[in-house]
């Protein structure tokens, strides 16, 4: 009996164990989407380093698999590498700075612009204008402005109620919005800030191009202003842009009573 037993031990010591690193993988995924969740809220900085520690992550995870049968562990390296690669991907992407030819109409119908119109004080059906020019909210947006509002914002203490405001929070949101002038215009005014409810860390960079050129840039903070008053003589397109500076977070940025004369 006791042979027996002697026997039967190494044949149930030699029975293989599969090895799989299927519970590191598992906890690489919800990493991933804690990056995706990120990415949809803002953080740029983050989601950029994050998701290039996904691609290692899940590069490892096959490496640690080459040579052997593939099993769920190789699987799920190589899906967290390619998650991961595709969400840095997208962090990066460049924001296209489309330009409309000389004398050429917008492709498809245009869109609104964005927010609810500023009164023009006069009856003129095109390009209605205020007292000191022409609010840049009765112009169509022709590029961008998917989550830019006007809407009253306060800034520095001061309520402006003709504000355009700009949130770098949201992955959906754009980074830009571009406008036809038409040559019909020979400069853009505006105040540029951060609104007094931001977090304190928060510091936005305003950026305008007149025809795909930089004619203004500013970074600022909480309580900042900056005054611009840029030419736009024969110019065919106007683009703002706002992003975050360096490792500050997302949130909003205000463009206050911008006009064209």
């Amino acid at each position: 009996m006791r042979t027996d037993i002697d026997a039967a031990t190494p044949a149930q010591t030699a029975a293989p164990r599969p090895a799989r690193l299927l519970p590191q993988g598992v906890g690489v995924i919800a990493d991933v989407a804690a990056v995706a969740a990120l990415l949809a809220g803002g953080g740029r900085p983050i989601v950029l380093a994050a998701s290039a520690g996904a691609v290692l992550a899940g590069g490892y995870l096959v490496v640690r698999r080459l040579g052997q049968p593939v099993d769920r562990s190789a699987l799920v390296g190589l899906a967290v590498a390619v998650a991961g690669a595709a969400i840095f991907g997208y962090a990066v992407r460049p924001t296209p700075q489309a330009t409309t030819p000389a004398g050429a109409a917008p492709t498809g119908a245009a869109a609104p612009a964005t927010g609810t119109p500023v009164a023009a004080t006069t009856g003129a059906a095109s390009s209605p204008v205020v007292a000191a020019g022409t609010w840049l909210f009765d112009l169509p947006a022709v590029d961008g402005g998917n989550g830019w509002e006007q809407r009253a914002e306060t800034v520095d203490g001061k309520r402006y109620d003709h504000s355009l405001v700009a949130s770098t929070c949201s992955a959906t949101d754009d980074e830009s919005e571009s406008f036809n002038l038409g040559k019909r215009f020979a400069a853009f005014r505006a105040t540029v800030g951060v609104p007094d409810d931001v977090q304190d860390s928060f510091r936005a960079r305003f950026t305008v191009l007149v025809d795909g050129e930089v004619v203004f840039r500013r970074d600022l903070g909480l309580g900042g202003t900056a005054a611009l008053d840029v030419p736009v003589t024969g110019a065919l397109r106007l683009t703002l842009r706002v992003d975050n500076v360096g490792l500050s977070g997302c949130d909003d940025a205000a463009w206050i009573e911008p006009r064209l004369r």
